[in-house]
């Protein structure tokens, strides 16, 4: 009697199952699919040798920002030759957007990489290190180098766009891929929200990024919940006093002197007005002003810069410096300063529940030795501007050799030589975490 019952039970259950798929329902949330999941780390080893060459032909050909015009042809034409692959015509500039669908339901999920490289003569002595020459603000020439890890990122996306092209018939969901320029003058981010990226259907439910980095080794992926990213302002003030003689300071206001408390008196704004809790960093990077020791010259100038990170302490500094530095000449006699306060990239906020999602695939992909957790920190990602708009994480990947001989070069350095076996790292944890992204559906 239970055999009958137990077998009635099972028909009735492969009946439920059929009637289901004959109407194409989706299984339930949270109920894994029968179908097993491709494999993106063999996917990835396919692509690992192209990678290096578009690295390759990327890092040889590096242009700076808003001028990345021979990358984003490279760009163009390896995309458009891609299966299933479009590419979104828009006002992106010298960036790019591509759109894979897949051949299942979900959710759109969005991926991106910059473009732009550094003013910088290369040092490295690669068969492909770039030659390029180019001119900055005042007319200097210099060198043009991707010391950012910029080729790295871009081909970790093509070999996206590639095997989201290879596998889009079992791709749950719309994968977009964003090339963004300028990210190392603050302005890239910025300019593809403002042309509408996330219009007209766009709006992804998580966008992911990577970043290369040399404290950590190959293999490693770091990552920070929450603040990440600093909030990078600045300022240039013009200090004004009385120009007059050296041996005579008491006739006029010393600008040299001012502007030298004004300086001390920026760390003590540090220390004794913002609260400990929230992290903050006045810098002043450039102090110029006279042509002679026994000459008071009539004005100083000085530039900073100023990193914070939640918004509230960001509106406080520039308060607070603007209150002390016209405090400060009024208590001297001076004439009032010339204050060019300026607020500069956002800071970079990881939505903790996407970071836990996607260390949860790096463990699994990795292995759990290869979650590398890091303090905030206050250099800047113009990528923060992606997370004011839809929930986002940007990790960090390992590009020091493991067991290399002496300390790797750092980030925005002449020397900087990124270890390229990264790149299939990169690629096999950013399509495990997009897949995983997409299979949890809106």
């Amino acid at each position: 009697m239970r055999r009958a019952a137990y077998l009635l039970s099972l028909a009735f259950a492969a009946g439920l199952a059929a009637f289901a798929l004959a109407a194409g329902l989706a299984p339930a949330a949270g109920i894994p699919s029968a179908q097993a999941a491709p494999d993106l780390d063999a996917a990835a080893a396919r692509l690992a040798e192209r990678m290096q060459a578009d690295r390759r032909w990327l890092h040889a050909h590096a242009e700076l920002s808003l001028r990345e015009h021979e990358t984003q042809a490279y760009l163009r034409r390896e995309l458009a030759a891609l299966p299933g692959l479009k590419l979104v015509e828009g006002e992106w500039g010298t960036g790019l957007v591509a759109l894979v669908r897949g051949g299942k339901p979900g959710p759109l999920v969005a991926w991106r990489a910059d473009m732009d490289a550094l003013p910088l003569s290369e040092a490295t002595g690669l068969g492909f290190a770039c030659t390029r020459r180019d001119t900055v603000t005042g007319g200097r020439e210099t060198g043009v180098m991707h010391a950012c890890g910029h080729d790295i990122h871009m081909a970790v996306g093509l070999g996206l766009a590639r095997l989201a092209s290879e596998l889009r018939g079992e791709l749950p969901g719309t994968l977009m891929l964003v090339f963004q320029p300028a990210e190392e003058v603050g302005a890239g981010a910025m300019q593809m929200i403002a042309a509408g990226l996330f219009a007209e259907g766009r709006r992804p439910k998580s966008i992911l990024a990577l970043h290369v980095h040399p404290t950590l080794d190959v293999g490693q992926l770091g990552y920070c919940p929450g603040w990440a990213t600093a909030n990078v302002d600045g300022f240039v003030l013009t200090v004004k006093g009385d120009g007059g003689h050296g041996a005579y300071p008491h006739r006029g206001a010393d600008p040299v002197t001012l502007a030298a408390e004004m300086v001390l008196a920026f760390q003590t704004l540090v220390a004794r007005e913002i609260d400990v809790n929230h992290n903050a960093v006045i810098s002043v990077g450039r102090i110029e002003g006279g042509a002679k020791s026994n000459v008071i010259p009539n004005e100083v100038l000085i530039e900073a810069t100023v990193r914070s990170q939640d918004d509230s302490t960001r509106q406080a500094l520039a308060d607070k410096v603007t209150r002390t530095v016209n405090g400060l000449a009024a208590a001297a006699g001076a004439p009032a300063p010339a204050l060019e306060y300026y607020f500069g990239t956002a800071a970079g906020y990881n939505d903790p529940a996407i970071v836990k999602q996607v260390m949860a695939v790096v463990e699994r992909v990795l292995g759990p030795a290869a979650a590398q957790s890091y303090l905030p920190g206050m250099g800047g990602e113009d990528f923060a501007y992606y997370g004011r708009e839809v929930p986002g994480f940007q990790f960090r990947l390992g590009t020091a050799s493991p067991g290399g001989v002496g300390a790797a070069a750092g980030l925005h350095t002449a020397s900087y030589t990124p270890d390229e076996a990264a790149l299939e790292i990169g690629l096999r944890v950013a399509a495990a975490a997009l897949w995983d992204q997409l299979e949890r559906g809106d």
